[in-house]
C-alpha cells in the first residue's frame, strides 16, 4: 500500500511539472487589487499611448513589491468602445504578465494584457487568444508579438 501511495505521489507531481505554457504564467490572488482599491500611493510610473487617429491609453503602474504589480488601464480608441479597468498580475523578467478587469459600455469583463519593457516604452502583446469562464487568455505567451500596434511612452505621473 505503501508503494502505490508513493507511485500516486510521484505520477501527481510529475504530471504537475509538465503542466501547459499558460498554466506557468499564473497571477497573483486578487485580493491585492482589492486591498489598494481605493487606497493608492502615488504610481510607479506612468505611461501614454497616441495613435495618428487621436485614440489614445493611458498605463499606471503602481509595484507591490516582489514583482507584483497593479495600476489602473484605459483605451479611448478611434472605432472601438472605451475601456476602463484595473489589472493585477506580475513581473517575469522584462514581461508584465496581467489581468486586466475593466468596463467598457456598461459590460464588465476580463482579459489577459502582457507587456514586454524595453526601456522608457512598453510595448503591448498580442496573439492568439482563448476564452474560458469568461475569461479571455492568450494560448501561449511565449508567441505573443510585441510593438505592431500599442506601445505605451513613459510619461510624469500627474
Amino acid at each position: 500500500m505503501k508503494k502505490f501511495v508513493a507511485a500516486i505521489a510521484i505520477i501527481t507531481s510529475i504530471m504537475a511539472s509538465c503542466q501547459s505554457d499558460d498554466k506557468k504564467y499564473t497571477t497573483v490572488d486578487s485580493t491585492i487589487m482589492s486591498e489598494q482599491q481605493g487606497d493608492y500611493k502615488a504610481p510607479d510610473e506612468c505611461f501614454t499611448y497616441k495613435d495618428k487617429d487621436g485614440g489614445t491609453a493611458s498605463l499606471v503602474i503602481y509595484g507591490t513589491g516582489s514583482n507584483k504589480v497593479l495600476g489602473k488601464l484605459n483605451y479611448i480608441l478611434a472605432g472601438k468602445d472605451r475601456n476602463d479597468g484595473q489589472f493585477y498580475g506580475f513581473m517575469k523578467g522584462d514581461t508584465i504578465i496581467v489581468d486586466y478587469k475593466f468596463e467598457s459600455e456598461g459590460v464588465f469583463s476580463n482579459r489577459q494584457v502582457v507587456w514586454l519593457r524595453q526601456g522608457d516604452k512598453i510595448l503591448e502583446g498580442y496573439g492568439d487568444v482563448y476564452e474560458a469562464n469568461g475569461n479571455v487568455k492568450f494560448k501561449n505567451i511565449k508567441k505573443l508579438t510585441f510593438g505592431k500596434s500599442i506601445i505605451f511612452e513613459k510619461t510624469d505621473c500627474k
